[in-house]
This record gives C-alpha cells, sequence and structure tokens, in this order.
C-alpha cells in the first residue's frame, strides 16, 4: 500500500509551515505501507498541480494532505471542500481571489471519502484532541481537497 501525504510550505511571512515539518518526520514506512511525502507551494492552481502529479507518478491508495489552520486547538479532519477561491492574504505568488469558483460550472462542494469519523475518534483515543470541521475554508487548502 502507498500514501501520499503532503503539507504545505512556509507562507504569510512565516519560515516555517507546521504542516509540512510534521509531514517530514513521518517514517517512509507505517504498518508495511510505503509513505510518500511531498512538499506543496502554498499557491491557487499550482498546489493542486503538484498533488496531481505526484498521484500520476507515484498511484498511491491513499492521499492525505495536511494543512496549518492557524488558532485551532486541536487536529482537525476537513469533510467538504466548497467550489470558492477567497483569500484574505495572498498566496506565495501573491495572488489573492476574491470571490472566485475554483472550477468554472463544477459543483458546489466535494465530500472527503477518508472515515474522518473513525479518524477523529483514533486521534481522541490516543490522547489527542480532534474534531471534525465542516469547511476547509477559501484559501489553498480548500483549493487543494477541491
Amino acid at each position: 500500500m502507498k500514501v501520499l501525504v503532503t503539507g504545505f510550505d512556509p507562507f504569510g511571512g512565516d519560515k516555517v509551515n507546521p504542516a509540512y515539518e510534521a509531514v517530514k518526520k513521518m517514517p517512509d514506512e507505517i504498518s508495511g505501507a510505503e509513505i510518500i511525502k511531498v512538499e506543496v507551494p502554498t499557491v491557487f492552481e499550482k498546489s493542486s498541480q503538484v498533488v496531481k502529479e505526484a498521484i500520476q507518478q507515484h498511484q498511491p491508495d491513499v492521499v492525505i494532505c495536511v494543512g496549518q489552520a492557524g488558532g485551532r486547538s486541536a487536529v482537525s479532519f476537513e469533510r467538504v471542500a466548497i467550489n470558492l477561491a477567497e483569500a484574505r492574504i495572498p498566496d506565495n505568488e501573491g495572488n489573492q481571489p476574491f470571490d472566485t469558483a475554483l472550477e468554472e460550472n463544477g459543483p458546489a462542494a466535494y465530500f472527503t471519502s477518508l472515515p474522518i469519523k473513525a479518524m477523529a475518534k483514533n486521534v481522541q483515543d490516543h490522547g489527542l484532541p480532534a474534531y471534525i470541521s465542516y469547511t476547509a475554508g477559501t484559501f489553498v487548502c480548500n483549493d487543494i481537497m477541491y
């Protein structure tokens, strides 16, 4: 089994992004599954292209995208991605879309197919705070998930 795990590069003036720092620290194999780690740019459209290319190259069984959501005090599992880009700050190339569809004529939303309730419970069972989030926001995390 192959698991592709992505994390973003630093953005918003930060020198590091804890999402990718955590991904880098993962072992290369967990319970027999090969872990493929990819850093993605915090740039609208480019980030999703990097993920698509990694999927084509590695043919993973599972894709997990890890992001930083400042202010959250627990691991959150995203349930919904919406067809909207609306950035409160510019991405790493200065793009700052406002009220823009990610995919013209695309569906309003997509839902994850991952068992996020079980995932959140497993994290909680290991003594860490976790919950399900019903929005991936409107920044680059949402762009990748959508």
